[in-house]
């Protein structure tokens, strides 16, 4: 019987680790709501913007004349800059230390200048583009801030950045457009976005996973313009001869001298989330590795919960030794559910136990586990850091690669070793008493969590391992005593 279990077990193991694949490649999955996006703001006043900002002049309708791929590229500090002389504008940007483009495209570029040849003229600072009439725009990077100036400043209103949408489902659920009006931020999820003018805005952006774009605190005349629902476009509708933006990682020290660190936002559970980062840091400073820090983490929060662990393990304990007599009264009383119903309530208070006792520390540990999941998702200092055999925290930790052709292409071992607890857990909470068909489901339920785990990135499967080892040794000193 055993045998035709774990045989059953591992067919189903492998069909949902291809399932699961094959779902996440080929099937869209919708956007979930964004904070906000049911309460977007009212613009609180908006003057009669340009005729620039009609659809019909989107600033990539001259790109099929150029091409984007022969456009010329520099690093300067922390970026690499694909540049057009066309238009003198940036094309694209990414992080220097990061080959992924981020989705923040167009910067700087002036719907009126889209058939004009500047010249372009580079250093160690930035680019300076001259216009056939001599006007000058100049972008300078220092850190993660980009200065555009721009002389003489236009009349026309100018492109701040054109938010596109990534090509991965799952990168596309973290992007977002946000923007501050009377000191409230709103989130809209991209494709949310509508055409409306807003004024007296301090700051707005657009961020993806890990980076984020923003105008540094001020005061502006912004306008959306939402193309077909991929691409989003922010204009400055009376451009100034300075503008600063902000563009870098989601990171407190980077965001917090610009008074931005509120861009950063990680779900439902935020402030659990903020303090658990806080911790992380802790962690850190003191081992100087990612995966030991989720480690100790891991084993601090099993630690703080343990009084709640101990009472549900208890209470469990006590569910099973009762186990055969509440067998008793459902045959006894298979015609009278009320009746059934009474004498298990009695039975529960003869032997004072609380049928909810066992899921206890569920109401802790939803809220933190939820937490550290945003966390894992956009928490960038996870991103190519290695811990034991894991070369990078942010995705599955791929042990082994396997002589088989994508998706299932890597052996990950963090999942299975949970799995592998999951069942040592099922054997020791289980006793004689205990039907086949509840062992047959604690024995599925350890494999499915394995299998929900497979594609998970390691920091956090690293999480709930650790987790589950302090459970799983509890258990077995609680067993071995009652034995």
């Amino acid at each position: 019987m055993e045998k035709r279990l774990f045989l059953a077990f591992s067919i189903t193991l492998v069909f949902f680790i291809v399932y699961s694949h094959l779902v996440a490649k080929f099937v869209p999955q919708p956007v979930p709501p964004q904070v906000d996006s049911k309460e977007q703001a009212e613009p609180i006043g908006s003057r009669n913007l340009p005729q620039e900002l009609s659809q019909d002049s989107s600033p990539l309708s001259f790109e099929e004349k150029e091409g984007a791929e022969d456009l010329p590229q520099v690093s300067i500090g922390n970026f690499v800059i694909t540049y057009s002389p066309l238009g003198g504008y940036i094309k694209k940007i990414s992080i220097g230390n990061d080959e992924q483009e981020l989705p923040f495209q167009n910067i700087g570029f002036l719907p009126e200048d889209r058939e004009k040849q500047f010249t372009s003229t580079i250093d160690d600072r930035g680019i300076e583009f001259i216009g056939p009439s001599g006007q000058k725009k100049v972008f300078i990077f220092k850190d993660y801030i980009l200065e555009i100036k721009l002389d003489p400043p236009p009349t026309a209103p100018l492109v701040l950045f054109s938010n596109y949408l990534t090509p991965k489902v799952l990168d596309q659920r973290y992007q977002e457009i946000f923007y501050s009006q009377n000191k409230k931020l709103k989130r809209i999820s991209p494709k949310k976005v509508k055409e409306e003018a807003y004024t007296n805005v301090e700051f707005a952006g657009a961020r993806d996973r890990y980076y984020c774009l923003s105008l540094l605190k001020g005061e502006y005349d912004l306008k959306w313009v939402n193309e077909n629902k991929e691409r989003a476009h922010l204009y400055l509708s009376f451009p100034s001869e300075q503008t600063f933006l902000y563009i870098g990682p989601q990171i407190e020290k980077e965001l917090k001298p610009f008074d931005l660190q509120g861009v950063m936002y990680y779900g439902f559970f935020h402030s659990i989330a903020v303090l658990m980062i806080k911790l992380l840091y802790l962690f850190y400073g003191i081992f100087k590795n990612w995966g030991l820090s989720i480690a100790i983490f891991s084993a601090s929060v099993s630690l703080i919960l343990f009084p709640f662990t101990s009472k549900s393990s208890k209470a469990m304990r006590k569910m099973q030794q009762v186990q055969p007599e509440i067998e008793e009264l459902k045959t006894k009383y298979k015609d009278n559910p009320q009746k059934l119903q009474k004498e298990t309530i009695g039975l529960y208070r003869k032997y004072k136990i609380n049928p909810l006792g066992g899921c206890l520390p569920l109401l802790f540990q939803i809220p933190v586990i939820m937490a550290f999941y945003q966390i894992v998702y956009r928490f960038i200092e996870f991103r190519g850091a290695s811990f034991l055999w894991i070369k990078d925290l942010s995705a599955p930790d791929r042990f082994m690669a396997l002589p088989f052709p994508a998706p299932v292409n890597y052996l990950n071992l963090l999942p299975i070793l949970l799995m592998v607890m999951g069942i040592i857990q099922q054997k020791i909470t289980t006793s004689s008493s205990t039907g086949s068909q509840q062992k047959s489901m604690g024995l599925f339920f350890a494999v499915f969590i394995g299998i929900i785990f497979y594609g998970f990135p390691a920091a956090l499967t690293l999480y709930w391992l650790i987790q589950n080892i302090f459970t799983l040794t509890y258990q077995t000193r609680l067993s071995r005593v009652q034995a």
